[in-house]
């Protein structure tokens, strides 16, 4: 039987419309001992930037009576690593991977979506462009 949730999804083929949401599965591999995440459409890694980010001070994580509230400041280690550790990443990861870019001004989106081209291993790209506490 033809599995019924194949999609085609930018012109790539995911197993199911299933993903991530970036910032909240870091790079993948992280959940590997509650499920196999191979079992998703595609991963949307943890976002990267440029230059390497410690993220914000103090309380990170607040939960609150209907959730939680984060302030993680975008920690990552920086497009350099990225690429160093993406094709480890991908040894374990049969999915699409999703890079998840970041910048202060256009410039540097530009300059990092440049970067993250010639990656190989990355299939797609998000723009964070919305991320309310940096």
């Amino acid at each position: 039987m033809k599995n019924r949730l194949n999609i085609n999804f930018l012109g790539k083929k995911l197993n199911n419309p299933i993903m991530t949401a970036s910032g909240c599965f870091g790079y993948g591999l992280e959940y590997k001992d509650y499920f196999n995440p191979n079992e998703l459409g595609a991963a949307v890694l943890k976002g990267i930037t440029m230059e390497p980010r410690n993220g914000n001070p103090g309380t990170r994580i607040a939960e609150t009576p209907s959730g939680m509230l984060n302030s993680v400041g975008l920690e990552n280690p920086g497009i350099e690593e990225f690429k160093k550790i993406i094709p480890s990443i991908k040894k374990e990861l049969h999915i699409p991977l999703v890079a998840n870019i970041n910048g202060k001004i256009l410039e540097e989106y530009i300059e990092i979506a440049k970067e993250v081209e010639k990656i190989t291993e990355i299939e797609m790209v998000e723009l964070n462009i919305s991320c309310p506490n940096v």
